[in-house]
């Protein structure tokens, strides 16, 4: 006897609770069943090629960063800073009680049972977005996979992202880290576009054994020429030793939801412009232009100074160069490198924290 086939709707998934709805650190005292750990090693296993990609993030070296270190002696070691470096209870040796006087800056320390020195060492690992009562949270349905899994459109939203990306300190004029604000009052935000669409574009290659053919990206990409337009401007292509040889440059935020830079007060750019000879050697002295936000070296961290870019904005600067009379005339190229400070160096520069290069061929006559 035939039996005529019928379709059975599968039953929906279920959804995951709200992410960070206590708060950080977060608390996982529940390993999912089919999971040995909460470590990214175990994750490794069906989820490489994610893996792979965090591995080499600042999300990975989240807690071992030497500019996030540098920063953290700077602002004193607040718990502000380690919950979202170290955003599970489980990667905190000790933890904070509570506060004295309600104030963030004056935890009470306890020793902390549910300490994992392995997930310590993960920064913000993958059981910080991906794990929640004692299920693995993804924004797909998954009835084939070896552990349950829970749905959450939360992981979708830039509010997820804004629980670590945006932060206000007690008293001062400006949030401390802004990243969030800053989407929220650009275009890409009235659009809808929101960080994950930049920030975890879809890749080739299959989420483990998904059906699907694309996952995002776990690379967390943002390269500063994807967000930073740098336009030249020149009188001629030639400059005539012994004469002012003037250059305009205007930077533009073409590519980037936030300003460029963001995150951290403590971070800028420094924007160096030279004319060079075809072996690098320096033809003119560099001229510097700094872009970034400048605070008070105290808490509440009260806003100085800030030329940062806005998405959508410009900044334009001018210089005139000269090239001195005693060189040859040669080929030249015009030079334009963003650089970021190296961390423990007192501010020095060094080419290997060059992030941006533009170079423009000119003539020396």
């Amino acid at each position: 006897m035939e039996v005529e086939a019928v379709a059975v709707e599968a039953p929906p998934a279920p959804e995951a609770p709200p992410l960070f709805a206590d708060g950080l650190p977060v608390v996982l005292e529940e390993t999912p069943e089919g999971l040995a750990n909460l470590s990214a090693q175990g994750c490794n296993a069906c989820h490489w090629q994610s893996h792979d990609d965090w591995a080499n993030t600042p999300h990975a070296s989240a807690w071992s960063d030497p500019e996030y270190v540098e920063a953290l002696a700077r602002v004193g070691n607040t718990t502000a800073c380690r919950s979202c470096h170290l955003p599970l209870a489980n990667q905190h040796h000790r933890i904070a009680a509570g506060f004295v006087g309600g104030d963030f800056t004056r935890p009470q320390m306890v020793e902390n049972d549910i300490w994992d020195a392995s997930l310590m060492a993960e920064g913000v690992t993958c059981a910080a977005c991906h794990v929640r009562d004692g299920v693995v949270v993804s924004t797909r349905a998954a009835p084939d996979a070896p552990h349950p899994v829970a749905v959450s459109n939360e992981l979708h939203t830039a509010e997820m992202c804004a629980t670590c990306h945006q932060l206000t300190w007690p008293g001062a004029d400006r949030p401390f880290y802004d990243t969030y604000g800053e989407w929220k009052a650009s275009a890409y935000a009235a659009a809808g576009i929101s960080c994950q669409e930049c920030h975890m574009p879809d890749e080739p290659g299959a989420s483990a054994a998904s059906r699907f053919a694309a996952r995002p990206s776990h690379a967390f990409p943002a390269d500063l020429d994807r967000g930073l337009s740098v336009l030249l401007d020149l009188d001629a292509p030639e400059a005539q030793r012994g004469n002012p040889f003037p250059v305009r440059v205007r930077l533009q935020n073409t590519g980037a939801g936030h300003h460029i830079p963001t995150g951290s007060p403590f971070k800028s750019y420094r924007v160096l412009v030279a004319i060079e000879d075809l072996n690098g050697e320096r033809l003119t002295p560099a001229t510097e232009f700094v872009l970034g936000r400048t605070i008070s070296p105290e808490p509440p961290w009260t806003t100085l100074s800030d030329n940062r870019i806005p998405a959508g904005g410009e900044i334009a600067f001018e210089h005139r160069f000269e090239v001195s009379q005693k060189k040859a005339a040669q080929q030249a190229i015009l030079v334009l490198r963003v650089v970021r400070a190296v961390a423990g160096s007192g501010g020095s520069l060094d080419d290997s924290a060059t992030i941006l290069e533009r170079r423009l061929p000119i003539a020396v006559l």
